[in-house]
């Protein structure tokens, strides 16, 4: 059964829209922590919090979306990261803001898993590659228009107008799921059969894979945690305006979106299972890094944005990807999926924000991508050497 273009909205919109609705409160919680004058050690522990609860809560949450009606498990994280977004504009203390923030990551945690495992039972036709695809694609429009619209609408006058943003596109999300259950044309998970995928590796490769690109997804999601969290406060302080920064996300997710769309295709399964294309991409987002560090010309961060983009892409495809190709646990591994760049996306802005405060100076968090990422790609080559070494054996 192919999905009509209506049908497809229904499936895919809520993940565009929840993450629109997330990077604009985080993208806007950032420049408003600098019109409030705190410090970026003080807004790295407010994200660390927030990614904090919902890295803790998602695996059990998962568990309990198998227990009652997914809907409303997404119906509380839309309403309650809409409440969230209404709040924020009311906080002006420190305490304010500790306060609220563990509720957004709570929201996240109440939504995706039970939207990830909703999706599954509705989505009607496709393979795999193809699945991971469309979804990959949604949230990427979602996560890149949220810090770029943010960029634009953001004004010292009135920080608040993107919160109000939110809020509406958080119950806009509960709208469209509401109304979805009015449509019968989808398929349960229990009529559909998986399609034979192409590719058949032993299972000992598919495990060092999938442990290969979590390493990466990690050390990616460690990056972007800065660049969405801490780097709008930065750049602001810098001097350049926040509509730059809009645009530099903007290409950053842009070439993100469009690697995805790459990646969905047939011609990208000849890279699966294969090292050497994550290690290009991962040394050419070191060298992207550095350059930021280095080197202070908006050119230049737009190229240098849109090669991380291409990175993420390709790590975050890989570890969904395997972790789903022939595996009969695929809620677990979704699960560890979205944990693992969870931790990735709380350590970053936590760290890379003392390291803003430190003598170090406020370049050096992209320093320290580059340094995380080096290390992720020594320990992604050590696993895949353990690996050759046990299929020589075998």
């Amino acid at each position: 059964m192919r999905l009509k273009p209506f049908q497809l909205f229904i499936v895919y919109f809520p993940a565009l829209l929840i993450d629109f609705a997330f990077s604009s409160v985080l993208t806007n919680s950032s420049f408003y922590s600098s019109y409030l004058k705190f410090t970026s050690s003080f807004l790295g522990l407010l994200v660390a919090i927030a990614i904090g609860f919902y890295a803790f809560l998602a695996i059990p949450f998962g568990k309990l979306s198998d227990r009652v009606e997914r809907r409303r498990m997404l119906y509380a994280g839309c309403l309650l990261l809409a409440t969230v977004s209404i709040g924020l504009p009311l906080c002006h203390k420190k305490i304010h803001l500790l306060l609220i923030f563990p509720w957004i990551g709570i929201s996240l945690s109440l939504f995706w898993p039970a939207y990830e495992a909703w999706l599954a039972e509705r989505e009607g036709d496709g393979e795999l590659l193809q699945r991971v695809m469309l979804f990959n694609l949604f949230w990427s429009i979602g996560i890149t228009l949220g810090p770029a619209v943010s960029g634009y609408l953001y004004q010292d006058a009135n920080p608040f107008k993107l919160f109000y943003l939110a809020s509406a596109v958080g119950l806009l999300t509960f709208v469209i799921i509401f109304f979805s259950k009015f449509n019968s044309t989808f398929q349960t998970a229990k009529e559909q059969s998986e399609p034979i995928q192409t590719l058949f590796p032993p299972r000992v490769t598919r495990k060092a894979y999938l442990n290969v690109a979590r390493c990466a997804n990690f050390a990616s999601w460690f990056a972007l945690g800065i660049l969405r969290s801490l780097a709008p406060k930065l750049t602001k302080e810098m001097g350049m305006l926040p509509t730059t920064f809009g645009n530099l996300m903007l290409a950053l997710g842009g070439v993100q979106t469009l690697t995805f769309l790459f990646l969905g295709t047939g011609y990208s399964t000849r890279w699966h299972y294969r090292l050497s294309p994550l290690l290009m991409v991962q040394g050419l987002a070191v060298l992207s890094f550095v350059g930021i560090w280095r080197v202070q010309h908006t050119i230049f961060w737009g190229f240098a944005f849109a090669v991380i983009g291409v990175a993420v892409a390709f790590s975050y495809f890989s570890s969904l990807y395997y972790g789903l190709d022939r595996h009969v646990d695929k809620g677990n591994k979704s699960g560890w999926h979205e944990a693992i760049l969870g931790i990735g996306s709380l350590l970053g802005p936590f760290v890379g924000g003392m390291a803003a405060d430190s003598k170090l100076g406020p370049q050096s968090p992209y320093l320290l991508c580059a340094v995380v990422i080096v290390i992720a790609i020594g320990v992604e080559i050590i696993i895949a050497s353990k690996n050759r070494l046990s299929a020589d054996a075998l």
